[in-house]
C-alpha cells in the first residue's frame, strides 16, 4: 500500500511538472467569447471567487499559460474541459458547458445569449461550440453570426486536425494580433497542428497551418496561414508566421507545402506573366518575455511582401508597409489584471492591410483579418480587470487612435468602455456597460443596462 502511494505521488509530480512545462510553452490568447474564457471563469468561481464568473460578460480573454496555471490545482468538469481544449490529446476526454442569457435595455429591450462547451466524442475527437449573440450586441455588428464556434477536432498520430469555423487569433496581444486576430467574424477553415522535434540544437517547434475558402463579392477567396513557435528559454518565446489572401489558387496542394513567398514567385511568372495582383502575402514575427506574473510581447507585421528582388529579376520592389504591437501584461491579486498596449501601422500603396487589388485586401466581411488598429494608425490601448469583491466585477478599457500619416483618411478618436456586473442571488446577474466615443465627427454615448442568468 505504501509503495502504491509513493508511486501515485511520483506520477502526480511528473504530471504537474509536465503541465507547468506545457504552460510555459503555450502563451497565445484565446479568442473572445470562446469556451475557454467562459469555462475558466466558472471554474474559478466554483473555487471561491464568485465574481470571476462575470468576467466573460466584459469580453475578458485569458492566455493559454494562464488557463493551464489556474486549472492545475483543481479537478472539476470545467477545468478538465479547459485542459482538453488547450492540450488536446495530452489531456483526458472531457464534457462541460456554460452559458448566459441577458435581457438588455437600450433603445428597446433585446434578448442576447451565449452557450459554449466541449464534448469529447472519444479519446481522439472533440466537438467544440460557442453559440453567441452577445458580441453582435456589444459591438453593434450584424455581420457577427450566432454560430461563433462550431468545430470538430481530431487527434491522430500525425497531429491535430480542426474542421469547422471559429475566430482566429495567433499570438500577439490582448487586444488582437497583427497577422491573425479575432476582429472579423469567424472563418470557415481546416487546420493542422503538430509538435516537430528538430534535433538537440533546434529543439521542439509547434507547427500550425490553416486553409480557408469562402465566397466574397460573388467570387471565391483563399486564405492560408502557417506558423512555427518555440520556447527558447523558460522566459523567452518566439514565433514566425506567414499568410496570404488570394483570388486564385493554382495547384492548391503545392501551396500547402511550399513557403508562400516561393509559391507566389513561381506562379506569378509561370502562370500570370509577372502580374502579382492575384496574391497578397504577409509575414509576422512575435517575441514574448515572461517574468513572474508579468509579460511583455512584441508583434512585428510585414505586409504586402513580394519575393526578394533578386528572385523577381529586379522587375519590381516591395512597398513599405508594416505594423508593430508592443504590450505589457500584469496579473494582479485575486485574478485582476492590467494590460497596456501600443500599436502602429504605416504604409504606402494604400496602407497596411490594403492591397492594389481590393479583392485581396487583408479583410474578411466587415473587418481586417489582422489587428483592430486597422490601416495607418497609432493606437494606445489600456485595460484593467478588477473583481471588486466576491459578488461584483468591473473592467475599464481606454482606446486612443490617431493617423500615422495623411494617407489614407482613417477614423480616429478616443473611446472609454466601462463594465460593472454584480451577482444578485445564486446565478442571477445585473450590470451596466457604458461606452463613450469621441471622433472628428463628434461624440456619442451608449448605455446598456442588463439583467440575466448564468448557467
Amino acid at each position: 500500500m505504501r509503495l502504491r502511494k509513493w508511486t501515485c505521488l511520483r506520477v502526480s509530480l511528473v504530471v504537474v511538472g509536465l503541465m507547468y512545462h506545457l504552460a510555459a510553452q503555450a502563451d497565445d490568447f484565446a479568442p473572445r467569447n470562446t469556451p475557454e474564457n467562459d469555462l475558466i471563469a466558472r471554474a474559478l468561481a466554483r473555487e471561491g471567487n464568485g465574481a470571476t464568473q462575470l468576467a466573460p460578460l466584459t469580453q475578458r480573454v485569458w492566455s493559454e499559460s494562464e488557463l493551464l496555471r489556474l486549472t492545475d490545482s483543481y479537478n472539476n468538469p470545467d477545468t478538465k474541459a479547459i485542459r482538453r481544449l488547450v492540450l488536446g490529446a495530452q489531456s483526458p476526454p472531457a464534457q462541460a458547458a456554460a452559458g448566459v442569457v441577458l435581457l438588455t435595455a437600450e433603445e428597446e429591450p433585446r434578448m442576447a445569449w451565449r452557450a459554449v462547451g466541449v464534448l469529447s466524442v472519444n479519446r481522439s475527437a472533440d466537438f467544440v461550440f460557442s453559440l453567441d449573440t452577445t458580441r453582435s450586441l456589444f459591438e453593434q455588428r450584424p455581420a457577427m453570426p450566432w454560430t461563433h464556434v462550431l468545430q470538430l477536432r481530431f487527434y491522430t498520430a500525425l497531429g491535430e486536425w480542426r474542421i469547422g469555423q471559429s475566430p482566429l487569433r495567433w499570438g500577439g496581444g490582448y487586444s488582437g494580433a497583427m497577422l491573425l486576430s479575432d476582429t472579423p467574424p469567424p472563418l470557415p477553415y481546416i487546420s493542422y497542428r503538430k509538435d516537430w522535434h528538430l534535433g538537440r540544437r533546434l529543439g521542439t517547434w509547434h507547427f500550425g497551418q490553416i486553409a480557408s475558402v469562402f465566397e466574397e463579392g460573388g467570387s471565391r477567396r483563399y486564405v492560408m496561414a502557417r506558423r512555427l513557435r518555440r520556447e527558447l528559454t523558460p522566459r523567452w518565446e518566439i514565433s514566425m508566421a506567414e499568410a496570404f489572401k488570394a483570388n486564385k489558387l493554382p495547384d492548391g496542394l503545392v501551396a500547402l507545402v511550399l513557403p508562400y513567398y516561393v509559391y507566389q514567385h513561381l506562379y506569378t511568372w509561370s502562370r500570370y506573366k509577372g502580374q502579382d495582383e492575384w496574391f497578397n502575402y504577409l509575414a509576422d514575427v512575435q517575441l514574448v518575455y515572461r517574468f513572474g506574473d508579468q509579460k511583455m510581447y512584441l508583434d512585428l507585421l510585414l505586409d504586402d511582401l513580394q519575393a526578394p528582388r533578386w528572385l523577381t529579376r529586379f522587375r519590381y520592389t516591395t512597398p513599405r508597409k508594416a505594423g508593430i504591437l508592443l504590450g505589457y501584461h500584469r496579473l494582479l491579486p485575486r485574478n485582476a489584471r492590467l494590460t497596456v498596449e501600443v500599436a502602429h501601422t504605416d504604409g504606402t500603396g494604400g496602407g497596411v492591410y490594403t492591397f492594389k487589388d481590393p479583392r485581396n485586401a487583408w479583410r474578411y466581411r466587415d473587418a481586417v483579418l489582422g489587428h483592430p488598429v486597422g490601416t495607418n494608425r497609432d493606437m494606445l490601448w489600456i485595460r484593467l480587470d478588477m473583481p471588486i469583491d466576491m459578488q461584483a466585477y468591473a473592467a475599464v478599457e481606454y482606446v486612443s487612435t490617431r493617423m500615422a500619416n495623411a494617407s489614407p483618411e482613417v477614423p480616429v478618436g478616443k473611446q472609454w468602455v466601462v463594465y460593472l456586473y454584480r451577482l444578485l442571488a445564486n446565478r442571477y446577474v445585473a450590470g451596466v456597460r457604458f461606452q463613450h466615443d469621441e471622433s472628428r465627427e463628434g461624440s456619442s454615448t451608449r448605455w446598456l443596462l442588463q439583467v440575466g442568468y448564468l448557467f
